[in-house]
């Protein structure tokens, strides 16, 4: 595919519900950690040369007010606190803004991706009409790509690559850890290294996180 040709929704539920599973952040650090990752996942794909715009789904009041300040497109929906419901809505918008663009979809807690990360998945992705990258797991999803929003299944959620894979998507040999790892738990969290996050995320864990569950910096 050539630059810009790529169209990258991003499902944002509710800071206050996301990062539930962030055991020992009381609820303001776990809010503060879902907005952070989201602005780095946005500012990265903006960043990022094959991606032409980035739509993140959401209709929390401060979700949309932060991805906007990204400079990110939002996309709400009418059906209800549904992640796959969201999505469709949100690429069935973007397939009728841009017809020409291949579409994806970026969980918004991909904290250490970079820009060149996401120009290295969606050059492998071109050469596949559905296509998955699965996670650290081995058992979710971190992105999807696909051609026209009528292909997207509502799979996404716990044992998203089994269930994708049965559908006939193509599992990309995605070796970047920035994609690979979503962040669910501190533990997830520390995993990346300090040094690999973004900048928001960076911030917040130097001022949110007891030094001893910290990610560390690399040391070379």
């Amino acid at each position: 595919m050539t630059d810009g040709s790529w169209v990258v929704v991003v499902p944002a539920k509710s800071f206050t519900a996301a990062k539930t599973r962030c055991v020992g952040l009381d609820p303001a650090q776990r809010r503060g950690l879902a907005r952070a990752m989201l602005l780095d996942v946005v500012g990265e794909l903006i960043r990022a040369r094959r991606v032409r715009a980035v739509v993140v789904a959401a209709t929390d009041p401060e979700v949309v007010g932060a991805a906007l300040s990204t400079g990110a497109v939002v996309a709400g929906s009418t059906r209800g606190p549904d992640l796959n419901r969201e999505v469709l809505d949100a690429l069935t918008i973007a397939g009728e803004a841009l017809p020409d663009a291949r579409l994806a979809v970026a969980m918004a807690d991909l904290a250490g991706a970079r820009p060149t990360d996401y120009d290295a998945v969606l050059a492998a992705a071109g050469s596949h009409p559905r296509a998955i990258v699965s996670d650290d797991d081995g058992t979710g999803t971190t992105m999807v790509t696909l051609t026209v929003p009528g292909e997207f299944r509502p799979f996404l959620g716990a044992d998203s690559r089994r269930r994708f894979l049965a559908d006939g998507y193509h599992d990309l040999p995605v070796t970047a850890p920035g994609l690979r790892r979503d962040v669910d738990t501190v533990a997830h969290l520390r995993s990346l290294g300090m040094d690999r996050l973004g900048g928001a995320t960076r911030s917040w864990a130097g001022s949110s996180v007891p030094t001893a569950n910290r990610p560390t910096r690399s040391v070379a």
